[in-house]
């Protein structure tokens, strides 16, 4: 760990100087986050002002699982993505040089790539989480609040299985902005309450998609709704998709051919 350590950190600084030479672009970038992140915030409250519970939720409750969501969904753009180079460089050979290296392929294909400002961009959204926190209805323990940590670090797993997923299938496709998306759009439907969705897409979002397992699992866990049968199932669950992840990712490099060959 601390040799991967030193080289994720040296790609952070490689990030840092990328991101200081495009510094009208990188601002940007960052303020068009902000400003999508706050319209998404005033249309939860302009909800509210309508009615007084959503789903059974009340405003900073919904919020929570929309804070929630950006947190998981940072994380994973803070570890994996790299994935979002991934299609050019199998395309173009580049692969070939990641696999000569000595350090393992899979780690490079998702860290090469650190997004400095997904990292600033974290810290207002553990502020809003801890303000939040305070607002909720509900009384929060030390205990909750461990699991509710648990459980995030549960669902960054997951998402590192689902950028291995997308890896694998780029090998094979040559082309993965289509997964990618997919991944994210799917993601999305974790900002709001599963409850108001079909039984059916629940279903699917929890045992096939777990993106419920990812995002409502470490909320419900925080208000004191989510039983330890639960908590077991996301264990099983992240512990099956790292099991499938991986030995799809050995599948695919075994049929991955080099520029050369």
């Amino acid at each position: 760990m601390k040799k991967y350590t030193r080289i994720w950190i040296q790609l952070l600084k490689n990030s840092f100087s990328s991101t200081l030479s495009n510094r009208i672009d990188s601002a940007s970038y960052f303020f068009g986050k902000l400003i999508r992140f706050g319209f998404f915030w005033l249309l939860i409250i302009s909800i509210f002002n309508f009615t007084e519970t959503f789903a059974g939720y009340s405003t900073y409750q919904v919020l929570f699982f929309f804070l929630t969501f950006n947190l998981i969904d940072i994380l994973g753009q803070i570890f994996f993505r790299g994935i979002y180079l991934f299609s050019s460089d199998v395309r173009k050979g580049n692969f070939d040089f990641t696999l000569t290296k000595p350090v393992p392929a899979l780690f490079l294909t998702m860290s090469r790539l650190i997004d400095l400002l997904d990292i600033i961009f974290i810290l207002p959204i553990v502020g809003l989480l801890v303000y939040a926190g305070i607002q909720l209805p509900v009384t929060i323990t030390i205990g909750a609040i461990l699991v509710y940590l648990f459980l995030v670090l549960l669902a960054t797993v997951l998402s590192f299985t689902f950028h291995v997923i997308i890896a694998a299938a780029t090998i094979w496709s040559f082309e993965n902005e289509n997964f990618i998306w997919l991944y994210r759009e799917a993601m999305t439907l974790g900002r709001l309450p599963p409850d108001i969705f079909p039984v059916l897409l629940q279903y699917i979002l929890t045992y096939g998609i777990p993106i419920i397992v990812m995002i409502a699992y470490p909320v419900n866990a925080l208000f004191g709704l989510l039983s330890v049968g639960d908590m077991l199932f996301a264990g099983v669950i992240t512990l099956l998709f790292i099991a499938v992840s991986l030995v799809l990712w050995k599948i695919a490099l075994r049929s991955y051919s080099s520029a050369s060959s």
